[in-house]
């Protein structure tokens, strides 16, 4: 994410704050705190410990499955 497109959406959270009484200020930290982590780059933060049990999962054929459809 860049600076511009940080702006851009500070600016957008700002404007509709403002033109929209509806909104509560936890609508605004919501948006916030989601412009924060894009900016970050932490997506969901995951973290993953052990990457060999997680590998296993890719791992797994599942192709029998298919014969329990028919």
């Amino acid at each position: 994410m860049t600076l511009q497109d940080i702006i851009a959406e500070i600016e957008n959270i700002t404007e509709q704050a403002i033109n929209d009484d509806d909104i509560e200020k936890d609508a605004i930290i919501e948006a916030l705190t989601d412009v924060l982590r894009d900016a970050k780059g932490n997506d969901m933060d995951l973290i993953f410990e052990d990457l060999d049990d997680f590998d296993s999962y890719q791992e797994t054929d599942f192709s029998s499955l298919a014969d329990l459809e028919n």
